[in-house]
């Protein structure tokens, strides 16, 4: 029987291995880059948009709290403006015994009255390396009156005579401000809360007590108002409707901030939009009284923080003049780029001309970021409504 020949099969050579292996080496090259240039695509569309989103957000939060500041006490801008404030819940609050937690560790440990304040390079937020203008921003949330409540008689430690209680609600706080002036000044003012105890039945008596009440604040005493002294409803923090003091900046990992000078709050400090690396601010003026915006300057000079808040009756008029604030927010994305993506100069408030122009100048390290820079004018609707 004879055998079968062994068949023979032909293998792959090494030459040809070697090329199937270049060839396909080069097509996951192409893909690989074709996805890596795709993913950097989309890195850098997602980035842009979530700073957008940030900035879309953050303007809304601005463009609230500004349009509403002053609310509940604007009428007492003749002789209130400017006012120290004194202020406790539970121990005292304002002035302050300590200096606000970071990114506002520099400013004053005391504040005063005003809508809106402008206090210049106060912050320097980490990412940045470049200082950023702060917003104190102030009002009520009452939604009955904004008219003053007049006293009848000299208040007692406890006790305010009204001519008529009909702005308060039980457990209200309340602006306690002193028409006459101390020595050629504004008087203190004094942040105060009516009783949980109270009935509103019109009555002249509204009676003080609770954790935002105390007899005296800072050597500052409720009986040590004058019998001229006016009472403003403020709002409610048991009913969750407290007012607004708070303190509003640029923080480190391009965070903006806002601190609850009130503590109304068992969280004072919110972070209100992550992406924003800076923000600077300037007023609107009418200095004709004509309820126009006359002029914009920058926080400085007459109109610096320090200025705005010497507690003098010129400080309290200059104050008044502020109608509107134009803000100015630059963003940037979380993410470096490979190169430069950004030009060399970020301008903020060009249309105004150039002394009012900003200028942020970005390194080559920081040119490798994508911006957005947003501006916002919003009036004091507020102080507005005085002219």
């Amino acid at each position: 029987m004879s055998k079968s020949p062994v068949l023979r099969q032909r293998g792959v050579t090494l030459v040809e291995l070697m090329v199937a292996i270049v060839i396909a080496s080069l097509l996951v090259l192409a893909v690989s880059t074709v996805m890596i240039g795709f993913e950097a695509r989309k890195r850098g569309a997602t980035s842009v948009n979530d700073i957008d989103q940030a900035g879309n957000y953050a303007v809304y939060m601005l463009d609230n709290w500004l349009r509403n500041a002053g609310a509940g006490f604007a009428q007492s801008a003749e002789y209130a403006f400017g006012c120290t404030l004194q202020a406790t819940n539970g121990s005292q609050t304002l002035p302050r015994s300590a200096a606000l937690p970071a990114p506002f560790a520099s400013l004053s440990t005391s504040f005063r009255l005003a809508p809106a304040l402008i206090a210049a390079d106060q912050t320097t937020p980490g990412l940045s390396g470049s200082t950023s203008d702060v917003l104190v921003i102030m009002s009520g949330a009452a939604g009955r009156a904004d008219a003053p409540a007049y006293l009848t008689d000299y208040p007692a430690a406890a006790t305010l005579t009204l001519k008529n209680t009909l702005s308060f609600a039980a457990s209200d706080l309340l602006l306690l401000a002193d028409q006459e002036a101390k020595s050629g000044a504004i008087a203190p003012c004094l942040l105060s809360q009516v009783s949980s105890s109270f009935s509103e039945a019109g009555a002249g008596s509204l009676p003080l007590a609770g954790s935002y009440y105390s007899a005296e604040i800072n050597a500052v005493s409720v009986a040590g108002f004058s019998k001229s002294a006016v009472a403003f409803a403020m709002g409610n923090v048991a009913q969750a409707n407290p007012p607004t003091f708070q303190v509003i900046g640029v923080g480190d990992n391009n965070t903006l901030f806002a601190y609850d000078l009130l503590q109304t709050s068992s969280t004072p400090m919110q972070a209100v939009a992550n992406g924003v690396f800076e923000l600077h601010a300037l007023y609107g003026l009418d200095t004709s009284g004509d309820g126009k915006i006359d002029s914009w300057v920058k926080p400085s000079g007459s109109y610096a923080y320090s200025a705005l808040s010497d507690g003098s009756t010129n400080s309290a008029g200059l104050i008044a003049t502020i109608k509107a604030v134009r803000v100015g927010l630059i963003l940037r994305t979380e993410l470096a780029e490979k190169s430069a993506v950004s030009a060399v100069n970020l301008n903020l408030f060009a249309d105004l001309g150039s002394s009012l122009q900003f200028t942020r100048t970005l390194s080559a390290t920081e040119q490798k970021y994508r911006y957005r820079t947003v501006e916002i004018t919003v009036p004091l609707r507020s102080v507005m409504m005085l002219e």
